[in-house]
């Protein structure tokens, strides 16, 4: 009975080990950012434009780093002042045409208003 009492403390000693090895790692790679993502309108690798037409700085390297990894889409590797307007893009499809009065939000030649999917500029 000894035995088995010596053999359970050791393999619970080895299993809180365990666990406390993995536990600092796990919390070292968790990151959240400081500011909301779905807010911003463009980023660049200095910062990035909200939605507001706001010029927000990265607060830290890695912020910039994690949101280029998980929003590569709307990051351009580059600084914003390095871009016509300092990088606020009023024609986000590049047709020429400004947002506000764009009536063929994708570029795909077909007009809003007659287009089943004005967000896809892929014809199916």
């Amino acid at each position: 009975m000894k035995k088995l009492t010596v053999i359970a403390a050791m393999v619970g000693s080895l299993a809180c080990l365990s666990l406390s090895t993995s536990l600092p790692a796990m919390a070292r790679d968790a990151f959240t950012f400081s500011f909301d993502t779905g807010a911003v309108a463009f980023a660049y690798s200095d910062g990035y434009w909200d939605r507001g037409h706001n010029w927000h700085s990265w607060r830290n390297t890695r912020e910039a780093r994690e949101y280029r990894a998980q929003y590569s889409n709307n990051y351009q590797h580059k600084r914003h002042n390095r871009e016509r307007n300092m990088g606020w893009r009023g024609d986000q499809d590049h047709d020429g045409i400004p947002n506000n009065v764009d009536r063929d939000r994708d570029g795909d030649g077909v007009p809003n208003r007659r287009d089943d999917a004005p967000n896809n500029p892929r014809r199916d």
